[in-house]
């Protein structure tokens, strides 16, 4: 992770964070105490300006990359002086893909059903030393709040954690990882089912009985239409949030795809958008 400094016109210090992109030929320069991100194309630079509340939430997520934030937690460190819906915070991970490039692939700020957020500690620039650079170019709204930033660290894989996935990998298959990496702390409990269709595996889950048989009813259509698109054995997880199908694809070779789908959509989702999923 590359960490640069510079000052407030008061000499307090802020932190910028380079974070890769979803753009091969861009990336980013984030100034959480300026509320900004500035967008590096080839030289070009595209300033955004991610207000209060979104850099709040990018903040939070850079504190601790790897790791699942809940989302009553990003809304505590967002909104700590007002009380909003979990929309509002939907808005702002959709905005913040949008911004980051990863509105599709959903790669660099991951979502764990049920759990809530992680970013993906592979999108963070890692310097090739420990010097330090300044940036002079930025200058803040002086009248705008300054919060405290931590400049978050990438961690070393446990090799014991590292141990016990292949394992799961190796004795549950693809099912059995899945369900170790996203469910085995979960902290609310709940209901799964499984099913197979052709060569997809279907791990449904939700919270109560009621709402996993309607789950299982209402998207029986999107689940033949995968079975008939896939081309080899993968594990798929699906479930509702919001209006939404969240679908997540786990790959054979560990990584995995997402993909939010409205319920209003469910039944004239392109196959390519599906075919993406599943590759």
């Amino acid at each position: 992770m590359n960490t640069l400094t510079s000052t407030l016109p008061d000499s307090r210090p802020i932190t910028c964070l380079t974070l890769r992109t979803g753009r091969s030929d861009c990336v980013a320069q984030f100034y959480p105490a300026l509320y900004q991100l500035d967008l590096d194309r080839d030289g070009q630079v595209e300033r955004i300006d991610l207000g209060f509340s979104g850099s709040r939430v990018l903040e939070r997520l850079l504190q601790s990359p790897g790791d699942v934030v809940a989302r009553d937690e990003l809304l505590t460190h967002a909104w700590s002086d007002r009380v909003v819906g979990q929309g509002s915070l939907n808005q702002q991970i959709y905005t913040l893909r949008q911004v980051l490039a990863d509105e599709k692939q959903r790669q660099i700020i991951q979502t764990l059903p049920r759990r809530g957020y992680m970013f993906n500690p592979q999108y963070l620039v890692s310097p090739p030393d420990e010097a330090q650079e300044s940036v002079t170019d930025a200058s803040p709204d002086a009248a705008a709040p300054q919060p405290t930033y931590a400049a978050p660290t990438i961690r070393t894989p446990n090799p014991r954690r590292l141990k016990i996935a292949a394992a799961s990998l190796c004795i549950l298959g693809l099912l059995g990882l899945s369900g170790a990496f996203y469910y085995t702390q979960v902290r609310s409990p709940v209901l799964t089912a499984e099913q197979n269709v052709g060569t997809v595996q279907i791990t449904y889950v939700e919270d109560n009985e009621q709402d996993l048989q309607r789950l299982m009813s209402n998207t029986r259509p999107l689940a033949r239409q995968l079975a008939d698109l896939a081309t080899r054995p993968i594990g798929l997880m699906l479930h509702m949030t919001s209006g939404f199908y969240e679908l997540v694809c786990v790959q054979p070779e560990g990584h995995s795809n997402w993909l939010l789908i409205h319920e209003s959509q469910v039944a004239r989702i392109p196959q390519e958008q599906l075919r993406k999923c599943l590759n």
